[in-house]
């Protein structure tokens, strides 16, 4: 019996000093920044244990805004080093050593796609594919993107005469339809059933990822996979991509029925637009680059992170326009004057989209309050100086988009205060370049952030050509949370009235 107490009271120590001598350069780094106050083995991990999205993304919030940057902070074993002054931001996201990700982005289980994949996957894919969102290739999507956007009108009108509702779901569903019918190369009815379950079975997923973000204790992959986590995880995504699984097979058996029809003629099947998942196939066919897995991770990214990030900006877009009448009105105004019709049935051109400068202060405006993706982490793989210190090996670096976004200092007193002036070039020309960072920085940047901008703008002028939107909501009463990305706690609660000029 003592021997067994003996044991019970001497692992845990011992377990401490091991981690202590192997942890011992980060041990130093902690010692030269300020931050909480850290407990053995959990850190500082007991602030978050039972705490709502909401409440979690507050502490962190606190933790950053009592300690100024760098600062450092413990969840578990791993130590976290917070970055959110636009100088040391700008040294991590344009250093060689600081491209991979952090460990914590493999809970994504998309190891080889652009979003996770270590820095070494990551630049030969990043190369091949960039050709995928030329200019050329976006300005074709224009016309499917006007198609998607007037049936996202058509599916709005039952609202109209009805109280508030979360506008998010009605234009998730018809962005996730936008990315299949262009980036993917398939038309299918998204903006229905099937595009709702998929969204619903990717929320799920987010929420049990970011679960998993703050329990450290279901870090390791041994012991996270013998929880009910692991099992609701697995079941959601088998149900989200049922989908991109159909996607890719329609794809793979219509190019090799275009390759026996042409009778192996890869010149002529070469002249055929290229678009996303038509590229890495045939990289596939060609070189080693893409195996099954690649491809699969590919797909698995464009569609989760190009309708996660496109869906939530432009919901945010919308709130924000609903609750500011007279900005939704010069909004409103430069699109009828651009576009020469107030008829929402009038398409957009590409050559429009340019002129909508006004909006597209708008849209910048929004994602400096409401940034989707408020931090991003990456590893240090070398020892890399900023400012006040040099970050060792090994380290993980949380990047602070949502504080440098709200820090007066760039931004003025009223930093909280939806203001879309703060584009105007005068005032972007004085600020630090890395004071917004909607998509990131650096090379590893978001590929796709052209493309979500230009499919915004033509949703954007579909829906403000049709409807007024309004909200019962008030900024001071918005409530933010993270689940992954950077969420609206209390929804996108809009009433819609058809317009009349």
């Amino acid at each position: 019996m003592f021997q067994s107490v003996l044991v019970l009271v001497l692992f845990p120590i011992v377990v401490y000093l091991i981690l202590r001598w192997k942890h011992r350069r980060f041990y130093r780094i902690s010692s030269e920044l300020p931050g909480p106050v850290n407990y053995p083995l959990i850190g500082c991990g007991h602030l978050f244990i039972g705490k709502s999205n909401e409440e979690q993304f507050a502490i962190l919030n606190d933790i950053t805004k009592t300690y100024p940057s760098p600062c450092r902070a413990w969840l578990g074993p791993k130590l976290f080093v917070f970055i959110d002054n636009p100088e040391d931001m700008q040294v991590i996201l344009n250093s060689p050593n600081c491209l991979e990700k952090a460990d914590l982005y493999r809970f994504f289980r998309c190891e080889k796609g652009l979003f996770s994949s270590p820095a070494s996957i990551w630049k030969v894919h990043r190369k091949l594919l960039s050709p995928c969102f030329s200019p050329a290739i976006l300005a074709s999507f224009v016309s499917i993107f006007n198609v998607k956007s007037e049936i996202l009108v058509q599916r709005l009108e039952k609202n109209l005469g009805q109280g508030a509702f979360n506008l998010f779901g009605d234009i998730s569903r018809c962005t996730l339809d936008m990315i299949c019918a262009t980036t993917l190369g398939t038309n299918m009815d998204l903006q229905s059933n099937e595009g709702t379950e998929f969204i619903k079975s990717i929320e799920d997923a987010c929420e049990l990822i970011n679960c998993r973000l703050y329990k450290f204790w279901l870090h390791p992959e041994w012991i996270y996979q013998r929880t009910k986590y692991y099992k609701e995880e697995k079941y959601c995504y088998e149900k989200a991509y049922e989908m991109s699984r159909k996607i890719l097979k329609m794809k793979q058996e219509a190019r090799s029925k275009s390759r026996n029809t042409l009778n192996n003629n890869d010149n002529i099947l070469s002249k055929s637009p290229q678009i996303y998942i038509d590229q890495i196939l045939r990289l596939a066919e060609e070189t080693d680059v893409f195996d099954n897995q690649a491809i699969k991770d590919e797909l698995d990214t464009i569609i989760v992170g190009g309708n996660e990030t496109s869906a939530l900006t432009l919901s945010h877009v919308m709130l924000m326009l609903a609750i500011h009448q007279d900005i939704q009105q010069k909004v409103y105004n430069e699109i009828v004057n651009v576009i020469g019709s107030c008829d929402p049935s009038i398409p957009v051109h590409n050559d429009q989209l340019s002129k909508l400068i006004y909006t597209e202060m708008v849209m910048k405006e929004t994602m400096r309050l409401f940034p989707v993706g408020p931090v991003v982490a990456r590893t240090c793989t070398s020892p890399t100086r900023i400012s006040k210190t040099t970050i060792p090996a090994g380290t993980n670096i949380v990047l602070g988009v949502y504080n440098v976004h709200r820090n007066p200092k760039h931004w003025g007193p009223d930093v909280d205060r939806f203001d879309p002036e703060h584009f105007f070039p005068e005032r972007v020309a004085e600020r630090h370049p890395y004071s917004f960072l909607p998509f990131s920085g650096g090379p590893r940047n978001c590929i796709g952030y052209k493309y979500g901008l230009m499919s915004m703008k033509i949703m954007l002028c579909h829906l403000l050509r049709a409807y007024r939107f309004r909200s019962p909501l008030k900024m001071d009463q918005l409530q933010l949370k993270m689940s992954i990305t950077l969420k609206i706690a209390n929804r996108h609660m809009v009433t819609v009235e058809r317009r009349n000029g």
